[in-house]
């Protein structure tokens, strides 16, 4: 007995429910709409480009890669890869990271390595290298002056002579893997550096840089890819953060 009596004061109860919320149908109908309490808001949908380096052509020149930074602008960083690699895998690696600080254009080698042409390196003519970057940077509307200069073996030997010559336009560096260890005499007026090396790379060289320009009153870190062997970039979005906070946390103030 007292289990039907149960059963039937459940029944009217959500007799009771049904019937209150076919009032509240009725009254949304007549334009009225009642608070509940299970209302979702639900959130505008954010629209963003996808992050991702794209070849821009460059009139005369190699196409570039370009990852812009986070507002659209053209990049404020140059990568130039190893000898006889292809520059856009090198700028993937850290293209979130690139777009934090600004975006990131990987300059091609302007003397092919194979017969295709894929693989390329760059010649030691550093007015050229500068032209040229600063030709790809002007194809996308930017600008050669206070930038960082990235470079990765061959690309940072070339990096940090062109750091020497221009050092107010390459005011900051990464060098990474350098095949030679970076002269603190050559790179005495840049306002900051960053040597990076692979685990399993020769690593004394890079250290011994960052150590020599901090002697020389440059602000130098050293930086290590867990892992890496020479040509490689391991956990580069982490790598490439962290050596670009650091630039702009611990960098000399630009003009």
């Amino acid at each position: 007995m007292g289990r039907t009596l149960w059963i039937a004061g459940l029944a009217g109860s959500l007799l009771a429910m049904m019937a209150t919320g076919c009032g509240r149908d009725e009254q949304a109908l007549a334009g009225e709409r009642p608070a509940s309490p299970f209302t979702i808001k639900v959130p505008e949908v954010l629209r963003f480009e996808p992050v991702g380096a794209k070849e821009v052509e460059v009139p005369g020149d190699l196409p570039a890669f370009v990852v812009k930074g986070a507002d659209g602008s053209c990049p404020r960083m140059v990568f130039l890869s190893g000898m006889c690699s292809h520059g856009l895998g090198y700028v993937q690696s850290f293209q979130g990271a690139a777009r934090e600080h600004g975006g990131v254009l990987g300059l091609q080698g302007d003397v092919p390595c194979s017969a295709d042409g894929v693989f390329r390196k760059y010649s030691f003519d550093l007015d050229k290298q500068d032209a040229r970057i600063r030709k790809a940077l002007e194809t996308c509307g930017g600008k050669a002056e206070d930038l960082v200069l990235a470079g990765y073996s061959q690309g940072a030997y070339v990096a940090e002579r062109l750091a020497e010559r221009w050092p107010e336009r390459y005011a900051r560096l990464v060098l990474i893997g350098a095949p030679t260890t970076p002269s603190a005499a050559r790179l005495r007026k840049v306002r900051g550096a960053v040597m990076v090396s692979g685990e399993h790379d020769a690593k004394y060289r890079m250290k011994d840089g960052a150590r020599g320009l901090g002697a020389a009153k440059v602000p130098a870190t050293y930086l290590e890819m867990p892992g890496a062997s020479h040509g490689q970039m391991t956990e580069a979005e982490k790598t490439m953060r962290e050596a670009l906070t650091w630039l702009d946390e611990k960098g000399l103030p630009g003009p």
